[in-house]
């Protein structure tokens, strides 16, 4: 699919591609007018063993725009990928209720990681990153922690919890990027984009 915007210039390059599935990423481009096509990478995301979780995310997001770069010579593809941490254990998604009362449990009272990792390729050009937020989540009591697991929000949630939803109830404080704990850092990525020259064709930004 090709998301674009009236009124927009017909942009000198090819729309970006976007090799994520997130509502979120997309948001943040349409938000942005950047744009962009969807193409969704089939990829194991299974962590390796005694991984990192901001060394993981970096992986995924570099295999992801890879594999679609691979298929589109020449084009520009972003890919990112996004974790939640604490005591540098990875909370992915609850498999099911009782892990999601177990992950809030974790995380509660405390300050965990939000890592997202960040790829921009074309060909056989690659710029990466990580960037990190740390936030504090309020004190619960089983009581909420359920409450909060039955609006079925934190199902599909890495940490079992989302911070542009019912989540924000619960914390006390970001340090870092609010756009990062959704899952895409904003900040860098516009002023990489700002750095390549890729924001004047795309959006006419002036220069």
């Amino acid at each position: 699919m090709t998301e674009t915007l009236p009124g927009l210039a017909e942009a000198a390059l090819q729309p970006l591609i976007l090799a994520s599935g997130s509502p979120r990423r997309r948001h943040w481009l349409e938000a942005m007018r950047i744009p962009f096509e969807l193409q969704i990478p089939d990829v194991d995301e299974t962590p390796l063993l005694d991984e990192e979780p901001s060394d993981l995310v970096l992986r995924l997001a570099e295999l992801k725009a890879e594999v679609i770069a691979r298929r589109n010579p020449g084009r520009w593809v972003m890919a990112a990928d996004t974790t939640v941490a604490i005591d540098h254990h990875t909370l992915n998604k609850p498999v099911d209720v009782e892990d999601a009362v177990r992950m809030l449990g974790l995380i509660q009272g405390r300050t965990h990681q939000v890592h997202t990792g960040f790829c921009l390729q074309k060909n056989d050009i690659n710029h990466s990153f990580v960037d990190t937020a740390q936030v504090f989540f309020r004190p619960m009591s089983e009581a909420q922690m359920r409450w909060y697991i039955n609006t079925r929000e934190p199902m599909d949630k890495a940490g079992a919890y989302a911070i542009q939803g019912i989540g924000a109830l619960f914390i006390e404080n970001v340090e870092g990027s609010f756009s990062t704990v959704m899952g895409l850092p904003v900040e860098r990525m516009g002023a990489l984009f700002r750095t390549l020259g890729l924001l004047k064709p795309w959006i006419g930004f002036p220069a």
